[in-house]
């Protein structure tokens, strides 16, 4: 993979999100006033996964390993629900993204050059939601700890701050994930809010915190992200 492109590891991307009580049958999550549906959040991770495989193959490089695709869009529905969370509740504090986090990411698009339209669309939204969330996130902490009197914050901090404003936002608003993405409020990596019961191994092997090879070699093809 390219060196200086954040195309992140899934499995180590952070997030969260609410597990909500019931099922909305082509809905993937529904974030205050803003609705990601299922076939949105599947085509992303379709044309983010095989553009990732492109670009993995063209990078000598590389060593990045295959990952279930469950794994790809519980992160995602992860990172997209936070986006949205912190774009609502940019509004409120009257942020913008800043100039130089929009110049940073267009910076990243030469080296997506190979990539199809799709592709390059999927790729924008994911690095565009992360390069989102860590701006605005950042700037709503300052002026939070600017309230508090803490005017010398670092920027770990304000995001910090930030991180835990918008959980509050989260937790205090209407949000529903669809169950099936295994996101629960506050929690890294997979958790159990299916609908269904995993019972033998290899559906228990799905919700480890990260893929072990044997369960993903057991997976067909289009279940495997990098297959």
């Amino acid at each position: 993979m390219l060196r200086a492109l954040p195309v992140l590891p899934v499995v180590l991307l952070a997030g969260c999100g609410v597990a909500g009580a019931e099922f909305h049958p082509g809905i993937a999550a529904d974030v205050g006033d803003q609705t990601i549906t299922t076939r949105h959040l599947d085509e992303v991770a379709a044309n983010y996964c095989s553009g990732f495989e492109k670009l993995n193959k063209e990078d000598p490089q590389s060593n990045e390993q295959p990952i279930p695709l469950r794994y790809v869009t519980h992160q995602f529905v992860s990172l997209l629900v936070d986006n949205a969370g912190a774009e609502q509740l940019a509004e409120q504090y009257d942020v913008e993204q800043s100039s130089s986090s929009k110049a940073s990411l267009a910076s990243l698009e030469p080296q997506l050059k190979s990539l199809s339209d799709d592709q390059l669309d999927a790729f924008r939204e994911i690095l565009g939601a992360r390069a989102y969330n860590q701006d605005v996130l950042t700037q709503i902490g300052k002026i939070s700890l600017d309230d508090q009197g803490n005017e010398n914050a670092s920027e770990d901090d304000q995001y910090a701050e930030g991180q835990k404003l918008l959980d509050t936002w989260l937790t205090d608003h209407d949000v529903e994930v669809n169950p099936k993405y295994a996101v629960d409020v506050g929690t890294t990596g997979q958790v159990d809010t299916d609908l269904s019961v995993a019972v033998g191994s290899k559906a228990k092997d799905g919700l480890k915190a990260e893929p072990d090879a044997g369960y993903t070699g057991s997976l067909p093809g289009n279940l495997v992200c990098l297959d």
